[in-house]
């Protein structure tokens, strides 16, 4: 009874931490200095229809909204915004009554006017934010914790990295030294410091070693991709470098998965039965394998594939055929894509061996 009241009482803390997060980002005004307003009011016309590309029409809209001002030198003063939007919503948005925006509010004799700069999301950001937390912590509860410390922490190597990299660091040496804080970080904080953690770390490494030499070989005897269609490719000095940077990072969780998870398996194989021999324990580990290897390729290919839908949509709406954005616009995905797929399949023979050769010789020592 004594148990199920301090779970109550965690229970109710925790969600009472979560409400005023809540509270506290919904009135946080304050703290920007962009000038932020409430809409109060929302009038919406209809002022036309386009035809597009392929012959079908969108509809034109325009609204005058009453707004009162949330911070700066006008608090607390009535304002009034215009917006133009599309129904597809693909270049303008719609705003509602009770929506925050950032604004750049000006004075015309004495009425205050504005021009909308975006939506103001820190407040559904917060909510789904502390709703992982909440569910962590009263999920899993320590484990959770240990989770989002790792968060915290692959954050900050992310923001350090970018950091050095601003300073003028070289993009692939940071990324290396990114991976490394990623697994070593990542693996232990979650799962300890023992023998099968030290197993997956190295099994790991050893994948990325394999497929990174794998993807250096093919681009040193076939040639680059052509960079011409990549994103943003005005903006960077080195496109080789940056592809390269993604694909050293892009499936480097997936991998680890499938490491700790053969290498917790091959462990406890070898502590419930030590004189196991080699072949055995290697078909054990390939079989747990097979179990997850294809929802670890599914996910890879829905995250890859969920950032493509749409622009890819965009472009066939504009008759670019299907084979033609595939051709042209996303064959960095696609490479992606099957170099981390490759490090997936790979990385099941290798931890498997990795993590007998170290376990069994623990074992070894101990006889």
């Amino acid at each position: 009874m004594k148990e199920f009241f301090y779970t109550r009482k965690k229970l109710f803390f925790l969600i009472g931490m979560y409400l005023l997060l809540l509270l506290f980002v919904s009135q946080d005004a304050w703290l920007y200095d962009t000038t932020i307003a409430k809409i109060t009011k929302v009038q919406t016309e209809k002022t036309g229809e386009k035809e597009g590309a392929r012959g079908e029409t969108e509809a034109y809209y325009r609204q005058t909204m009453q707004g009162i001002l949330l911070n700066g030198k006008w608090k607390g003063s009535k304002i009034t915004l215009k917006n133009e939007y599309t129904y597809s919503g693909v270049t303008s948005q719609k705003y509602h009554r009770g929506d925050k925006v950032f604004i750049h509010a000006s004075e015309n004799g004495e009425k205050l006017s504005g021009k909308i700069k975006g939506l103001k999301r820190d407040t559904y950001l917060a909510a789904v934010g502390g709703m992982l937390l909440l569910l962590l912590i009263l999920i899993t509860k320590q484990q959770g914790i240990f989770t989002i410390s790792t968060m915290i922490f692959n954050t900050a190597v992310y923001a350090v990295g970018f950091h050095f990299y601003l300073k003028g660091g070289n993009m692939i040496k940071i990324c290396n030294i990114m991976v490394l804080c990623f697994t070593f970080g990542t693996i232990f904080l979650l799962n300890g410091f023992h023998k099968r953690t030290v197993a997956a770390v190295c099994s790991t490494l050893c994948v990325f070693a394999v497929i990174m030499a794998m993807f250096h070989f093919v681009m040193y005897w076939y040639g680059d991709v052509d960079y011409s269609s990549m994103e943003y490719l005005g903006s960077v000095d080195n496109p080789a470098e940056m592809f390269e940077a993604e694909v050293m990072l892009a499936g480097l969780g997936a991998i680890m998965d499938v490491a700790v998870t053969i290498a917790a398996a091959t462990g406890e194989l070898i502590r419930k039965k030590p004189d196991i021999k080699f072949l055995p324990l290697f078909r054990s580990g390939r079989e747990i394998g097979y179990d997850i290897m294809g929802t670890m390729l599914s996910v890879l290919l829905f995250t890859f594939g969920s950032g493509l839908i749409p622009g890819f949509l965009i472009r066939m709406n504009n008759d670019i055929s299907f084979l033609s954005n595939i051709r042209y616009h996303i064959p960095f995905e696609i490479c992606r894509f099957l170099i981390e797929s490759i490090g997936i399949v790979l990385a099941i023979p290798i931890s498997i061996f990795v993590s007998a050769v170290l376990l069994k010789v623990q074992v070894r020592r101990k006889k």
